[in-house]
């Protein structure tokens, strides 16, 4: 069995097509929705009656939510899903198979196309100076093939292994109980790039299946919002992951940018997690 979990916060925009992407595909679909302000409970309980709700009254954040799911779940594999992604026919079969013709890996991705069929980024190079660098040359063809491909595979080897954004990962449940799922003190980002590192310490492999199609919209938080989210994190993935003188190097760098006091309660919300 497999078991599909959604985490959602006031996603009823895009949750019914995710959830019907699922349907009949025999999966156990689990839903976590942290304090939804919108109609997204209703929606699930009059239209989706055979997924398990976890409501929640206050945002656990991503990487919580997806742990609380987990440990409720009985599939021999996990599909994270976003609520505002959805499957296309056939994306979970050719998921499990790759999983099942390769033991040794323990997390498969598939291949990413934005709602109009443009392509999206599933994978990134090794998150760090040089990694972030290399995808910020990257971003501006992400649609050109050759920025997903083999090419650009081997280009990213060079600073690290790359790792795969859980927009929508298939990742098989020994290899996530054999790390404990997600690093809570992430509230949200880079839970996946630590989860990434952290499999691939434990031996596994990571993978892509670009057969495997999901439609994927993003975007949704405003800038002030991504940094208060996205900045504690990425200061907290560096300072546990990287070397030294590359947590200086952001945490400088963010100085100049936003300044001290936003940087110091950056770094206070990173350590209070």
């Amino acid at each position: 069995m497999i078991s599909a979990i959604i985490v959602n916060h006031n996603g009823e925009a895009y949750l019914s097509r995710c959830l019907e992407s699922l349907e009949g595909s025999g999966v156990e679909i689990l839903l976590v929705d942290n304090a939804s302000r919108d109609g997204s409970l209703s929606l699930v309980r009059e239209r989706f009656q055979g997924t398990v709700i976890l409501p929640q009254d206050r945002n656990l954040g991503f990487a919580a939510a997806n742990n609380l799911a987990a440990e409720h779940a009985n599939g021999e594999a996990l599909l994270l899903i976003n609520s505002d992604a959805w499957m296309e026919p056939g994306a979970i079969d050719l998921l499990v198979r790759r999983l099942e013709d390769r033991p040794e890996v323990g997390l498969v991705s598939p291949r990413l196309l934005y709602p109009d069929g443009r392509l999206q980024f599933s994978w990134s190079p090794a998150r760090g100076v040089l990694g972030e660098a290399m995808q910020k040359a990257r971003n501006p063809f992400e649609q050109f093939s050759w920025a997903h491909g083999p090419l650009a595979s081997s280009v990213a080897r060079l600073v690290g292994r790359r790792w795969h954004t859980a927009a929508c990962v298939l990742v098989r449940s020994d290899a996530w109980r054999s790390v404990g799922g997600f690093d809570e003190s992430f509230f949200m980002y880079f839970e996946d790039v630590d989860l990434c590192v952290r499999l691939e310490g434990e031996g596994w492999e990571l993978d892509q299946e670009p057969r495997a199609l999901v439609r994927h919209v993003g975007g949704f938080a405003s800038r002030g919002e991504i940094d208060d989210l996205y900045r504690p994190s990425q200061l907290r993935y560096y300072r546990t992951h990287r070397p030294v003188w590359e947590s200086r190097f952001i945490e400088r760098r963010l100085r100049r940018r936003f300044g001290n006091s936003a940087v110091d309660r950056w770094l206070a919300q990173g350590v209070e997690r």
